[in-house]
């Protein structure tokens, strides 16, 4: 099957079910994603079991097509070996002694983008970055940012509940699903609310965690960029 450049944004992701890391969700940006224990590898299984270049995940014009780079037979869709195989939402891909769950948008998957429909009081603005100085979470793509959101100065919820401040239009939020604080010290602090599919921060789940500069929230299918513009940032502890 040939490679094809889109101009469309994927929502195809894989999530990690067993093997390190478990819980992480990963998207597929990309036309060609490699898998393996290779850290040049797109997708980084830190597995002893798997090959340094494992395998592929190529976006074609049929949808991904999973294909095996090392020839060993050891890449499994569903228990099952491949060489190449289109995936389907749902399958089950396993490398070594990791299993992931492929989610594509020509499955089932019934995610949609983030929105700030929640109660029209609380609507969250658009701002400008040049002129803002309050701390915000950025919904992004790789083509830029979609949405800015500025964080309230005691306390900013998020989940699926029209209730919260930021309101994610997503089946795998919670409908409370986060809460940003403001500190004492001036910093910001993101609690998960016991939600079903978790709260992670550049790519590891979290109970709690003191934001920095920069950080990657992700909530559903949604990765929010930290920012904070201060003279100084404090470490996490």
């Amino acid at each position: 099957m040939p490679e094809e450049p889109y101009d469309q944004l994927s929502s195809a992701y894989l999530v990690t079910k067993q093997g390190p890391h478990m819980g992480r969700r990963v998207e597929l940006w990309k036309n060609v994603t490699t898998i393996g224990r290779s850290r040049e590898c797109d997708i980084f299984l830190e597995d002893l079991a798997v090959h340094r270049k494992q395998a592929s995940i190529v976006r074609t014009t049929h949808g991904y097509m999973l294909r095996d780079d090392h020839g060993s037979g050891d890449s499994l869709v569903n228990d099952q070996p491949v060489t190449s195989k289109l995936l389907q939402d749902g399958d089950v891909l396993c490398f070594g002694n990791t299993r992931l769950t492929f989610y594509g948008h020509e499955g089932t998957r019934p995610f949609q983008l983030a929105s700030s429909r929640g109660q029209e009081r609380k609507r969250l603005s658009k701002l400008d970055p040049d002129t803002s100085s309050l701390a915000r979470l950025s919904l992004s793509n790789p083509r830029g940012v979609l949405s800015s959101y500025e964080l309230r100065e005691n306390e900013t919820t998020i989940g699926r509940s029209r209730e919260c401040d930021i309101f994610l239009e997503d089946l795998a939020v919670s409908r409370l699903h986060a809460t940003i604080r403001l500190l004492t010290d001036g910093s910001y602090e993101i609690e998960d609310r016991r939600s079903a599919t978790g709260t992670f921060v550049n790519g590891l789940r979290i109970m709690r965690y003191r934001l920095l500069e920069g950080d990657v929230v992700q909530i559903g299918s949604n990765r929010l960029t930290f920012t904070h513009p201060r003279p100084s940032q404090s470490s996490n502890s």
